[in-house]
């Protein structure tokens, strides 16, 4: 009997020290929900000048395509970055040409320039009071490739009277200025490696806006290739593998020695 209400009264003790000690833990942890968000100590902490090294290592595995880009990114609150892309690109696409009415020989080849403005948004965690930290971000940016430069020959043309009469299929030369838009969609990250200078990618998912179509009434001449976007057909998806440094324009304070 004596043994039974002993554990009886060591039960009853453990209840009662866990019930006593449930608020204080409770309010310890109602006081770290009360600790205030940490605020972006400036507003423009500095920006990143980007080199993609993505186009040069294709070019060596294939030498129809040619093309280089750099961007500038503004990092602002360590949150939100603005940036701008410019690059130049030239394929000879030929074989990759999306054309209605088959054809032999056919000599499709694109360049010009190529611009892209946009907006990304930090999701990783941030440390306001460091110059420079890993980020990870999701994005949006508008494409544009105004007046790149297309050469084609051997387009053939269909005739429903020539083909009656028996007369082979003709074909027509085009060369001009042509415009393609677009959109992008980009999930990215980016983390410094040594001092100011970083490495990052990115992954894109593009959408054809518009491209010009040239032509009459009995042909239509449209481009299914565009510098900075890729084929219309298979340019969907895009891979951005880059270079930064990153130029601090925060000074904090005599505390925030680190870099990172």
């Amino acid at each position: 009997m004596r043994r039974t209400s002993r554990y009886i009264w060591k039960i009853i003790s453990a209840v009662l020290l866990l019930a006593f000690s449930l608020p204080s833990h409770a309010g310890e942890d109602q006081s770290d929900k009360k600790k205030p968000t940490p605020k972006p100590q400036t507003v423009f902490y500095g920006c990143y000048v980007d080199v993609d090294v993505m186009d040069p290592i294709l070019h060596v595995f294939d030498a129809t395509r040619m093309g280089y880009n750099a961007s500038m990114e503004f990092d602002l609150f360590h949150r939100f970055y603005p940036s701008f892309v410019l690059g130049y690109q030239s394929h000879d696409a030929s074989d990759k040409y999306n054309y209605p009415i088959p054809a032999v020989n056919l000599c499709y080849k694109v360049d010009g320039l190529y611009f892209k403005a946009g907006l990304s948004a930090n999701i990783w965690k941030k440390d306001y009071y460091k110059k420079l930290t890993p980020i990870s971000y999701v994005g949006l940016n508008f494409g544009c490739s105004p007046g790149f430069n297309a050469e084609i020959s051997g387009y053939p043309i269909e005739n429903g009277y020539w083909e009656m009469e028996g007369v082979e299929r003709t074909t027509l030369s085009y060369k001009g200025k042509n415009t393609a838009r677009w959109g992008e969609v980009f999930l990215g990250m980016k983390a410094p490696v040594a001092g100011h200078f970083c490495l990052g990618v990115e992954v894109l998912f593009k959408v054809l806006l518009h491209t010009d179509v040239k032509g009459q009434t009995d042909y239509r001449i449209h481009h299914s290739y565009a510098p900075g976007y890729g084929s219309e057909k298979n340019g969907r998806w895009g891979f951005r593998y880059v270079l930064s440094y990153y130029f601090s324009f925060y000074r904090g304070s005599s505390a925030d020695e680190e870099l990172y």
